[in-house]
This record gives C-alpha cells, sequence and structure tokens, in this order.
C-alpha cells in the first residue's frame, strides 16, 4: 500500500483564519463617485463561457454584452466551474494545466465593483480532469500523477495561486477529492489494484496528513459532490456517503430504493440542500429508460429514489439550482424540466428549449450557471445562451436569447448570485 504524501504550501494552511479585509485589500481602491448611489446585484454578474476554441469569452449576464475574449489559452477549456463565484477555474487536460479567471465583478463591503476581466494565472500538473468544491475550497485531481491539490478561491481572488494543500496518493488514476466545508477534513479516491482506471474506495486526512478513516466499499467509483452534510461518491453498486465531524469521518453506503442493481456516476450538490442530484444505471447495459434515471439520493433514509421524467424523456445533463431547492434537467428531446428535489415531482417544463440531443457523431453538451431565480444554459449548436427564470414554485420561463456565436459550451457565473441591492 502506498503512503499517500501531504504537502502544505507556504501559505497560511487554513484561509478560514483571514480576515475578509485582508483577502479583499488586493482588489484596489475602487472609491465610488457617489456613495450614495445603488444598483441592483445583477449589474454585478459575469458569465465566462468555454468554446470548442481556444478562448474563454466573458459576458455581461445581465445584458448579454461581450466584455472580453480571453484569447490565447493553450487549448479549448475541458473543464469549468466557480466555487463561491469570484473565480472561474479552468482545466487544459491536454495541456496539463490549470488557469485561474478573475471576472472582475465582485461585492466589497456592501458594494459592488466592477472590474476588467482577467487571467490571474496558471498551475501545472498531468492531467487535471475533475474538479470539486465545497464551500470555498476547490479541488482537483490530476488523473496523471495521482494528486488532489486544493485552491481556496477567495485566496487565489487575493493573488495566490499556488495550492494551499496537496495529496499524494502515490498513484496514476482517474479519481476525485475533496475538502469537508470549513476545510479541516480531506478526502481522496484509492487507487483499486484490480483496476487500474477507476478507484474503489475513500481516504480522509486532517490537514496534517494523518489518517482518520478509510473505506474501500465503492468499487468503480466515479462521481462526486459535497455540501455542508457530508460528500457523496458514486459506486457502481450504489453511492458512498462520507461524512466528518471534527476529527473523525464516518462512512455509509446507500442503494437504490428498489433495485440494488443500478449505481451511481454522476453526483450533484448545493449549499442550502443535505440531500443529492445523482445519475444512476445499470452499468454495463443498453441505455433505456429501464437502466438509467436522475434521482435523489436521500440522507435520512440512506437511499436513492429516481425522478419521473414526462414520457420517460431520457436525461442528457442536470445540475442543481442556485438555492438547492430544484434540479434542472435537460432531457435528451431538448425539453427542460425543473423537479423539485424535496417531492421528486416535476413541477414545470419548458418544451423545445434547445435541439434535440444527436443520435451519432460529435455531441456538444449544453452546461448550465445560476443565480438566485434564474439559470443560464448554453445552446453549443445554436451559438446561444438562454436565460431561464425559475419561479419560486419551480415554473421555468425563458426570459431571454443571447445570440453569442460560436459554440458555447460550460459556462460559470462569477459575481454576486444573490438579488439585493448594492452600493455603487
Amino acid at each position: 500500500m502506498v503512503t499517500p504524501q501531504f504537502h502544505l504550501s507556504a501559505a497560511p494552511r487554513l484561509l478560514l483564519a483571514m480576515s475578509s479585509a485582508a483577502v479583499l485589500a488586493a482588489c484596489g481602491d475602487d472609491t465610488p463617485t457617489e456613495a450614495a448611489a445603488t444598483a441592483p446585484s445583477t449589474e454585478f454578474r459575469r458569465l465566462v463561457v468555454s468554446d470548442t476554441a481556444p478562448f474563454a469569452r466573458v459576458f455581461e449576464a445581465g445584458t448579454g454584452v461581450r466584455v472580453d475574449s480571453m484569447g490565447g489559452l493553450p487549448s479549448r477549456i475541458t473543464y469549468l466551474y466557480t466555487a463561491k463565484g469570484r473565480i472561474a477555474f479552468a482545466h487544459f487536460q491536454t495541456r496539463n494545466q490549470v488557469s485561474f479567471i478573475d471576472g472582475g465583478v465582485f461585492e466589497q463591503n456592501g458594494r459592488g465593483v466592477r472590474q476588467a476581466p482577467r487571467l490571474l494565472g496558471s498551475f501545472s500538473d498531468q492531467t487535471p480532469i475533475h474538479g470539486n468544491y465545497n464551500g470555498d475550497m476547490v479541488s482537483v485531481h490530476f488523473d496523471g500523477s495521482g494528486n488532489v491539490r486544493f485552491w481556496s478561491e477567495a485566496q487565489v481572488a487575493a493573488g495566490n495561486t499556488q495550492p494551499v494543500l496537496t495529496v499524494r496518493t502515490g498513484n496514476a488514476h482517474h479519481g476525485a477529492g475533496m475538502s469537508n466545508g470549513d476545510g479541516g477534513l480531506v478526502s481522496a479516491s484509492i487507487q483499486d489494484p484490480a483496476n487500474p482506471v477507476l478507484p474503489n474506495g475513500v481516504v480522509v486526512y486532517n490537514r496534517q496528513g494523518q489518517e482518520v478513516g478509510r473505506n474501500t466499499s465503492c468499487p468503480g467509483l466515479h462521481g462526486l459532490a459535497g455540501n455542508a452534510v457530508g460528500k457523496l461518491y458514486g459506486c457502481a453498486d450504489g453511492a458512498l456517503f462520507v461524512r466528518t465531524s471534527g476529527t473523525t469521518a464516518t462512512f455509509q453506503k446507500f442503494v437504490h430504493g428498489t433495485d440494488p442493481r443500478f449505481g451511481v456516476g454522476t453526483v450533484w450538490a448545493r449549499e442550502g440542500q443535505d440531500n443529492f442530484l445523482v445519475r444512476m444505471a445499470i452499468r454495463g447495459q443498453p441505455v433505456s429508460a429501464a437502466t438509467r434515471a436522475i434521482g435523489v439520493a436521500q440522507v435520512s433514509t440512506q437511499t436513492m429514489l429516481p425522478v419521473t421524467i414526462p414520457g420517460d424523456e431520457l436525461d442528457w445533463t442536470a445540475e442543481l439550482d442556485h438555492t438547492g431547492r430544484f434540479a434542472i434537467i435537460l432531457g435528451r428531446l431538448g425539453n427542460l424540466h425543473v423537479v423539485n428535489m424535496a417531492t421528486r415531482q416535476v413541477t414545470g417544463t419548458l418544451s423545445g428549449a434547445v435541439p434535440p440531443m444527436p443520435t451519432s457523431g460529435a455531441v456538444l453538451t449544453p452546461f448550465f450557471a445560476f443565480a438566485e431565480g434564474v439559470a443560464y444554459m448554453t445552446s453549443p449548436t445554436q451559438g446561444r445562451i438562454l436565460e431561464v427564470n425559475i419561479s419560486s414554485s419551480g415554473i421555468p420561463t425563458l426570459a431571454r436569447t443571447m445570440n453569442v456565436g460560436g459554440t458555447p459550451e460550460r459556462i460559470a457565473l462569477l459575481g454576486v448570485r444573490e438579488t439585493r441591492s448594492l452600493q455603487r
């Protein structure tokens, strides 16, 4: 057994000890000329959008006006996401690089700030594929080296682009790691000796590199997301729930409510929602409504139950909205469904939101970004971004279509995601 090695950066080990004033000091003065003026938070939101070409376009979320194109990137972006909406993490898998994009919009002491977007820097390691976040902590698993590296989003915004922690698992494999919400404990996947590709379990460490728990009952591990309650890893025979408390970790296996053949391959989570959205499937079987489903993993019962989509439409992609109350599911026929996470019932459908998923050839998948009460969805084949309002009862309404051109794929919303007024 390879003993993982730890490395703590020279930066402060726990960002939580930093004051918000120290973090924001690097953002400049930006003294407003009209201190009494206020503006809605929608003016302090931007969309970072990837493309099949090697650039990242930045648009004003409120108007669709392009702010920047950020050309000259090493390749197309293969993964794009944000933890708190301050920094976008962009993966360049084939170029062994992760870059950090500052959208230039954020809140500072109750005041909205608008600056020019900029690329803050990059970090290199072998084959960054999956990235995850929980609270402020972002983790990237580098498949080619087996390293799991952790960043604080706020610390990156303050100018420190070096990871605050590195777990060296010792073996190259396709895996995932994550911090718990307060950053005190971290987890990493364990390579399966019988499978050189997928892991079979999880090990949890404290920030001193000491192992506090492990579990190897997750064959074919794939998929991970976390919230304030815990972390859920997908397994070929269900899902593995990792809960941490203080300096200890416990493990619980979740299974399908009626058919134990179903495993989990993708997991979604959101702060404020204790349960998880999961993609379940009977691995090795042809894809059909009988072998694949989107479901809700319920922490209280340790079971997973499917969501019934009208017409048994198969899912194409999915996410949780800003609050975590609703799941947003795009079906393969191009219909956008909103599902109440508490009841697993469809609350509304936007029919024909995008063209149907191709049945052959290259498939460009739409992606989502969220602010309070609104979802943004890319439509790569149409060169569009759709702005969809989600009512408090879960009814979707198309508010606006942005014709941005190109092939917009992954998307991240940076800035102030909650609805309120800010000083200019």
